[in-house]
This record gives structure tokens, sequence and C-alpha cells, in this order.
């Protein structure tokens, strides 16, 4: 009887010690390697944790692959106050204008159009007016920001910030597909 108690308290340490020491390289890995840690986190599931370490990985390393996957995960869990503070940070970083052109032509405005329909959910209107404006840049392409943030507004059935937009559209000029596209905007507003 006293035997087994040994051995049991003896196993019992053993596992404790086992249990701390992983416990300490895990979380010494997650301080060292948080992009790592940031892929575990997502193959495991955790967007909150995954956006977390991308963001530290951001911090440390200023390459911008972080900090636009962060706001990609973020997106993917719908976490608009994540999206926000990873979409702006991602949309200000110098070489944003270049890893979009790498993802593709409508990237750009994908990004800006979650960030300003985010900002839009969570109260700041105004400023997401001013971002999807800025965003434009003297065009007016498919799926832009300013017509999410319309889109959004209309489901709200927010009518002051409609009218807002279309003067803000009334505005615009463009031309070719673009004026297009705004028109046909235009027209479903006339409706």
């Amino acid at each position: 009887m006293e035997l087994d108690k040994v051995i049991l308290r003896a196993f019992l340490g053993t596992l404790a010690a086992i249990c701390t020491l992983m416990a300490f390289t895990i979380l010494g890995l997650c301080a060292l390697f948080p992009s790592t840690s940031m892929e575990l986190a997502y193959n495991m599931g955790m967007g909150k944790s995954c956006i977390h370490f991308a963001e530290r990985a951001y911090k440390g390393t200023d390459e911008v692959y972080f900090i636009a996957y962060a706001t990609e995960v973020a997106i993917e869990e719908e976490e608009s106050s994540k999206i926000i503070s990873c979409g702006e940070k991602f949309i200000e970083d110098e070489n944003f204008e270049q890893y979009c052109a790498l993802k593709g032509e409508s990237y750009a405005q994908f990004i800006y159009g979650k960030v300003c329909v985010s900002k839009y959910t969570c109260g700041d209107k105004s400023g997401a007016i001013a971002l999807a404006c800025e965003s434009l840049q003297g065009t007016f392409p498919q799926g832009n920001a300013l017509v999410a943030v319309l889109l959004t507004s209309l489901k709200q059935e927010d009518v002051e910030t409609v009218e807002t937009i279309a003067t803000k559209l009334k505005g615009i000029s463009v031309e070719g597909d673009d004026a297009v596209y705004l028109q046909n905007v235009l027209s479903m507003l006339e409706e």
C-alpha cells in the first residue's frame, strides 16, 4: 500500500514536470517564433490567436505579408475591430499597393471595402465614407469600397448615409467602364 503511494506520487510529480516543461516550451516558441505560431494557430482553427501572432510577426519584421494575413483572417473571423485595426495598418504600409498588385486587380478594393464596412458597422460612418472615397484614387472600379458602404447603408435603411454617399457619387468624374458602372449605381439610387 505504501509502495503504491510512492509510485503514484512519483508518477504525478513526473507528469506535472513534463506538463510544465511543455507549457514553457510552447510559450517560448510563441514568443520567439510568432510567424510559426501564427500558422499553427490558423491550422488549429484558432483565428483570434492567429491574428495576434500575425500582428506580432508584423511588428517584429515590418513585412507586409504578416499584416495582410492578419487582416484576411480577421475578415474570415468577422472580427470588425480587428478588421479595422489590422486593415488600417495594412493600407498604410508602404508596400500595400505592390502586395495588392500581386494578389489581383480587385484585391485592394476588397480590403478597403471590408475595412470601410467594418468602420460603418462600428459607428464611424464619416470615417468609412472618407476612407472609401480615398480608396477610389480617381477611378470607380467594380465592387469598390464606396459602393460596399452604400449597399450596407441601404440594407440598414440609413437614409442620411445614403444621401451623403449619393452626393459624393454625383461629384465623381470618370471615363470608360468606370463611368458606366458609376451611372448604374446612380440609376439604382434613383429607383
